[in-house]
């Protein structure tokens, strides 16, 4: 069942940049022969929410969880796939630039989970 996604407190625009580039993401980096599926959820989480953007994707090696946040750097599965390697460091400045935080759990060919916490309005 489909559960409607909380009111947060932010910046419209910086916000819906950032829901673009994690679900662009997800499916540009789409398993080959499988059907793309992004699951977005949001549960309490201190003064706000926690939300999860989980995805069947081509996952992520985990030597390289903490450096696909960083500007221009890619991870070693987008080598033949179009990009700049700037979505997920905009992502982490606006996250924080709301006071939140951001991370990712992944494991190649397992999907991708990323998380992000943001204030309630």
């Amino acid at each position: 069942m489909q559960q409607p996604l909380p009111t947060v407190l932010g910046n419209g625009v910086q916000l819906l940049q950032l829901f673009q580039n994690i679900l662009s993401n997800a499916i540009r980096f789409s398993r080959p022969g499988a059907i793309p599926r992004v699951q977005i959820s949001a549960q309490p989480y201190g003064q706000g929410y926690l939300f999860a953007v989980q995805d069947n994707g081509v996952g992520i090696p985990r030597a390289q969880h903490e450096r696909i946040f960083e500007i221009f750097q890619r991870g070693q599965s987008s080598n033949d796939t179009p990009g700049t390697g700037i979505g997920l460091a905009t992502c982490k400045k606006i996250v924080e630039a709301h006071e939140g935080a951001i991370w990712v759990d992944s494991e190649p060919e397992q999907g991708t989970t990323f998380y992000f916490t943001l204030k309630a309005a």
